[in-house]
């Protein structure tokens, strides 16, 4: 063999040796970066997971329960710099049909969020979407309020009808009762 052959045939060996041996560790690198991002995924996931469980297991909790849960999360939850507390605490309060429910102030603490609290991708969207939500809850409830009192007052004006054509009925038949009692009498010529 010649000396320019053992060269080329050295140099692909060496070049294929050290680019085996710098493959695998970019590779672990990857790897790495994309478990990373599972895990931070799956964190993430977590938090939104949490609060669903929370909130499905408000739906289940009795009076008593919920207005021990709201003392609790009054105290510990509503000024807290974790996101997933304060989550807790504004799913809590905007509960339909609680003494506790309001929805002002659920806005108020989503809309008015400090900006020190940060929140992954997800929980901002699900903030997103509970401003949505509450927010059209709130408009929706103006409106019941407005047509309950449209209600009240056609009611009222319906019953003063009411009353009308009953007066008007009662004035017919009292002609015709005193006229069963005094009959017109005429005059023959």
């Amino acid at each position: 063999m010649s000396v320019t052959f053992k060269s080329i045939l050295l140099f692909i060996f060496s070049a294929t040796l050290i680019g085996c041996t710098v493959t695998p560790a970019q590779q672990s690198a990857v790897i790495f970066t994309e478990q990373t991002l599972q895990q931070d995924k799956s964190d993430q996931y977590n938090s939104l997971d949490k609060l669903m469980l929370y909130h499905d297991l408000l739906q289940e909790k009795n009076t008593f329960q919920l207005a021990w849960e709201y003392n609790y999360a009054k105290n510990h939850f509503k000024n807290n710099t974790d996101p997933e507390s304060r989550l807790k605490y504004i799913l809590l309060i905007s509960l339909p049909n609680t003494v506790f429910t309001d929805t002002h102030t659920a806005l108020d603490l989503l809309n008015n969020w400090p900006q020190d609290i940060t929140l992954p991708p997800n929980l901002a969207s699900f903030k997103k979407l509970l401003v949505l939500l509450l927010t059209e809850q709130q408009i929706a409830k103006t409106h019941t309020k407005n047509l309950l009192q449209r209600l009240k007052v056609s009611e009222e004006h319906a019953q003063t009808l009411q009353n009308r054509i009953d007066a008007i009925k009662s004035m017919e038949k009292n002609p015709i009762k005193n006229m069963e009692k005094n009959p017109i009498r005429r005059i023959t010529p």
